[in-house]
């Protein structure tokens, strides 16, 4: 695939982007020297130095073959994982023999998706220095690249782009605010012509980067919407359930204290019997657990102290806290009304899975940056709110409305099958190379 000027176009960056790589140079090394000085005092900061490390013996073991392809997929965390995974299995499906390698930038993703089976080689992004990346890829010899979201590592792409290794992005989404749209961004922009296409999720981020006269651009929406919707049908025996269930997802202290003080509101609860709330916490930290029992009384009960499967565990308990990591996307099968945690500070958590399973979803103000959340409230089935007072009201209607609450899950549905098959659209334009 080529693009009118392209080539050239890319040359003349270099010749004003050079400067602003020196600063960065300095900037990068800087950058590792804090990290290691934190190591001793953060567990994060020394998972990124001892996973590098490790990496030295782990891509050595790799060998070159030239018989058969090479797809490598670079995301920052777990959540660019999620977004990539969609493509990664429809890629496999298509071409079994292809290899596929898959790096991490965070700690948090590397650590859960270590063993992801559908990759050959999982591993660390090294630090984003000339030598490393040149290494690397001379190391690697992929024959494509793609990558999730917006993790920019300007030597990276460089390397990428002398080898000519054709590059993508995808999920992307682009906001005027951003660093890149600023004056001192602009060389970094500039860089983004390495991608012989950028797939962003809608339509706003494709007019503003057209603005910038970038033309490899299509809205190809959220690729996590195929991967959600896949997972998000509730199995045999969970319709028709007497009870009805709350369940707090990726929830922080905000959200919980709010829950409690539902749960304990006779005004606001007259029906709770009718009601069971799960509650899966960001943070399961003991500390942590222990603070939440400590908020809702003896009416809580510990998943993992629970011997019963879920059906039998809804019925005899009335508040269950989840205390492990991997099973919420599961759990939203089991529910009626769904609370995202995180808007009352960060950003919301993931509103895709409860909606993929007809969930009306409740979260705080923080969601502006998050283009599912603001359709999905456009369209009547998420709802913001403030404070308590907001809170109690939303989730009196939801609760004791069983039409309204099942109108807002239809729309829902409705909202994720038309955002479906952006990792199909993707795969047929990568393809185009071949």
């Amino acid at each position: 695939m080529d693009f009118p000027g392209w080539e050239k176009d890319y040359r003349n960056l270099y010749l004003f982007l050079e400067p602003v790589l020196l600063i960065y140079q300095i900037g990068i090394r800087m950058y590792y020297l804090i990290i290691l000085m934190a190591s001793p005092f953060s567990r994060r900061a020394s998972q990124w130095i001892s996973g590098r490390r490790a990496n030295k013996s782990l891509i050595s073991l790799w060998s070159t073959d030239k018989n058969r392809r090479t797809l490598w997929m670079h995301v920052s965390s777990l959540g660019e994982f999620e977004q990539g995974r969609p493509v990664i299995e429809r890629w496999k499906a298509e071409f079994p023999e292809d290899r596929i390698m898959l790096s991490f930038y965070s700690p948090s993703g590397f650590n859960i998706r270590k063993n992801y089976p559908l990759a050959d080689l999982v591993f660390y992004l090294p630090l984003d220095t000339p030598k490393k990346m040149n290494r690397l890829l001379d190391q690697l010899s992929p024959d494509i690249f793609i990558l999730v979201k917006y993790d920019f590592w300007p030597n990276l792409l460089r390397a990428l782009h002398q080898r000519k290794i054709p590059s993508y992005l995808i999920s992307a989404r682009f906001r005027r605010d951003q660093y890149l749209f600023k004056s001192w961004g602009s060389a970094f922009l500039r860089q983004l012509r390495v991608f012989r296409y950028i797939f962003v999720q809608d339509e706003a981020s494709e007019k503003l980067l057209r603005s910038f006269n970038f033309s490899q651009v299509v809205v190809a929406g959220d690729t996590r919407v195929d991967a959600v919707m896949t997972q998000g049908k509730r199995a045999k025996g969970q319709e028709g359930r007497k009870e009805k269930v709350i369940i707090g997802g990726s929830t922080w202290p905000e959200e919980e204290r709010m829950l409690a003080n539902l749960w304990k509101s006779e005004g606001v609860m007259e029906f709770k019997e009718d009601w069971k709330l799960v509650i899966a916490p960001h943070d399961i930290s003991e500390g942590h657990l222990t603070a939440i029992e400590n908020l809702f009384g003896k009416d809580i009960v510990r998943f993992s102290r629970c011997q019963e499967p879920m059906p039998e565990v809804l019925t005899q308990h009335n508040i269950i806290l989840i205390d492990s990591i991997g099973l919420l996307s599961s759990l939203y099968a089991w529910a009626d009304i769904a609370i995202i945690g995180g808007g009352f500070g960060k950003g919301i958590h993931n509103t895709l899975e409860p909606a993929a399973f007809g969930l009306p979803v409740v979260f705080g103000p923080r969601w502006t940056k998050f283009r599912e959340a603001e359709s999905l409230i456009k369209i009547g089935a998420a709802f913001e709110v403030n404070d308590q007072e907001s809170f109690f009201s939303t989730m009196k209607k939801l609760c004791s409305d069983a039409t309204f609450r099942a109108e807002s899950g239809i729309l829902a549905i409705k909202y994720m099958e038309s955002q479906m098959g952006s990792s199909d659209l993707i795969i047929r334009r990568l393809l185009e190379k071949w």
